[in-house]
């Protein structure tokens, strides 16, 4: 079964890739291009198995997942795009990041304000807002758009926003299911652009992951402590176990340490729970056997990634002693 790809991901693979096929790069402007599975599981959306590919390349992509000759037509085997895209998306950020430098100085300040200003007028209006209002959803998805911004532009906008979602976790008193689980979902978005940059150890880097982790498990603990919060409980660990997805196959042992412990404050934070309800034991059994799922699949996506990560390598060196 297929399942549909979030507008969110699609974007964020497209923006990583400058909209070109990870094959023919720079030659394929103007092409038009799909999201190709490199495993060829459809259902499988990690974006370790996204490439961007033109409609030729992605058709000998088809052909490399099959077995046996198939006419004269040529084939591409999984391995070959996975290197394809690494290169491919690593001179894409090097190019960022050339222009970056080269943006004026005053140019630069005088859009940090423009976006800045937007940011926190859009986090006022957030917290002003009801539950019910749809301008609450609306002004998430408006400020979910300019995480992009700073991956294209010389602007530091992740940093500016990670802090008004820090404002709005914070001063956030009236809502309790709406204002947390959209917040979840976006924390989740501004944390996946973070195994894209070109040094995720970088100060800025590290500030924005422990920020973000901070305002997920503050809104996790909240969730597991008190009545109605099942559907912030899990977007809070869905954000999280996105990113462990993300970061699997890449060799950030303290991101990943940080996670798995978040995962078990929040599950400690749960038998905390108490209401009326004589039920509230079976309500805690549940709200921790959420939170367990989360970190055991985590668990494994590690595990998968490592394994995965040990046989890129070994397809690397193969590939390199081959061009010797």
């Amino acid at each position: 079964m297929r399942l549909k790809l979030s507008s969110s991901l699609e974007r964020r693979v497209l923006v990583k890739n400058k909209h070109c096929c990870c094959i023919c790069q720079n030659d394929g402007y103007g092409k038009e291009v799909l999201v190709h599975h490199i495993n060829g599981n459809n259902s499988n959306n990690v974006e370790s198995n996204l490439a961007i590919l033109c409609l030729v390349h992605a058709s000998q992509a088809d052909a490399g997942l099959k077995k046996g000759k198939l006419g004269s037509g040529k084939k591409l085997k999984p391995d070959a795009i996975k290197l394809y895209k690494k290169l491919w998306q690593r001179k894409v950020e090097h190019e960022q990041q050339h222009r970056r430098e080269f943006l004026d100085l005053k140019e630069r300040k005088q859009f940090e304000i423009l976006f800045k200003f937007e940011i926190h007028k859009t986090m006022y209006l957030i917290l002003s807002l009801k539950d019910t209002d749809k301008r609450v959803l609306e002004s998430f998805d408006y400020l979910d758009q300019f995480i992009a911004e700073d991956f294209t532009s010389g602007i530091d906008i992740r940093t500016i926003l990670v802090d008004a979602f820090s404002n709005i976790s914070f001063h956030n008193f009236h809502s309790i299911e709406i204002i947390p689980c959209r917040l979840a979902k976006s924390i989740g978005e501004l944390l996946s652009y973070y195994s894209g940059v070109t040094n995720p150890t970088s100060s800025k880097e590290k500030y924005i992951f422990n920020e973000c982790l901070i305002i997920l498990e503050d809104l996790g603990e909240d969730a597991a402590k008190y009545e109605g919060g099942t559907s912030v409980l899990k977007a809070v660990c869905q954000a999280m176990f996105d990113f462990a997805e993300q970061i699997s196959w890449q060799d950030l042992v303290t991101e990943k340490k940080k996670l798995l412990s978040t995962f078990e404050k929040i599950h400690k934070a749960c038998s905390e729970y108490k209401h009326g309800d004589v039920g509230y034991k079976k309500e805690i059994m549940n709200r921790q056997a959420t939170v367990q799922e989360f970190l055991n699949n985590t668990k494994i996506v590690y595990e998968e990634g490592r394994i995965e990560a040990l046989r890129f390598k070994k397809f690397l060196k193969n590939y390199k002693n081959g061009r010797k």
